[in-house]
């Protein structure tokens, strides 16, 4: 039945005949409902569906990364952030298949009556976080240099300023992003000004001992977000100088190669030259030099 408290023009909530009324972001919408609808349950439709309960559940513990980093580019899209995510990252999430193919599995479920039951419970949720986005956006990102424990639970992350030199705020807000996937848990860092060059954060305790994946990202004072980056993982308790940020080297060797032949000359400093000596493999260093990028 539907509901109405202005009269029909203002809208309704509810079903009303092959109407459907709701409420999306402030603004009242009216769906119809399918004329029919086959429920086939073949093996590959109930894996499919398993994944989707997967994916929706991991974007749900992630919603206050996502409103933060996909709030613009998901209004423009016209969905929420939740289905924004899962559509740009429909190829980092997979389930772990067992070693029986979905057919056998689905005979073995029909034959002990738990039909639609064990394909969600078939493997656990596989996730690319080197290729997952957390946050989407126009806005030029910061470089990120490896992640630094320096305490037992606080880790220190300095960056690049400007690195592609495009026209920028120095008030833009930056955050860093972790994730425990053994326990599920999301956490998003207080921002730091872009203008900083260093930003810290307080791991959750009882992430002792675990894996944490790290991200980061540049929001504006529009609410608009930038790619973000990976970092790589750190285990903090057990060795904390254990950071292992490959990836984030590789995002700032990306960024370089992309916009190299087009950015304005920067002569390097001394700190930084002496970072690329320590760090960068031969031949990443020449990159470096032959277009004098600061990164």
């Amino acid at each position: 039945m539907g509901k109405t408290d202005f009269g029909f023009m203002a809208g309704f909530s509810g079903r009303l005949g092959n109407l459907i009324g709701y409420r999306w972001r402030g603004r009242m919408c009216v769906r119809t409902m399918p004329s029919h609808y086959r429920d086939a349950r073949t093996p590959e439709q109930l894996q499919q569906r398993a994944l989707f309960k997967a994916v929706v559940r991991f974007a749900a513990k992630a919603r206050q990364v996502l409103k933060k980093g996909m709030n613009a580019v998901s209004l423009d899209a016209q969905m929420t952030e939740s289905n924004y995510f899962m559509r740009v990252n429909k190829r980092c999430f997979a389930l772990a298949a067992g070693t029986s193919s979905p057919r056998q599995r689905n005979d073995e479920a029909v034959s002990s009556g738990l039909a639609g039951e064990t394909t969600a419970n078939q493997g656990e949720l596989i996730v690319d976080y080197e290729n997952l986005l957390l946050a989407d956006g126009p806005v030029a990102p910061v470089a990120f240099y490896e992640p630094q424990m320096v305490d037992e639970t606080t880790l220190s992350v300095d960056f690049e300023k400007n690195p592609l030199h495009r026209a920028v705020k120095w008030e833009d807000l930056v955050y860093l992003v972790a994730y425990c996937p053994e326990l599920g848990d999301f956490d998003i860092s207080a921002p730091v000004y872009r203008r900083s060059n260093r930003l810290t954060m307080s791991l959750n305790p009882y992430w002792a001992g675990r894996e944490v994946h790290l991200w980061g990202f540049v929001v504006d004072g529009n609410g608009r977000a930038s790619q973000s980056q990976y970092l790589g993982t750190t285990d903090y308790a057990d060795n904390p100088s254990a950071t292992h940020s490959e990836p984030a080297f590789a995002d700032r060797l990306s960024m370089v190669s992309s916009y190299a032949s087009g950015m304005p000359t920067a002569i390097a400093d001394g700190p930084t030259a002496a970072l690329l000596q320590d760090t960068a493999p031969e031949g990443v260093a020449r990159i470096f030099q032959k277009h004098r990028i600061r990164c």
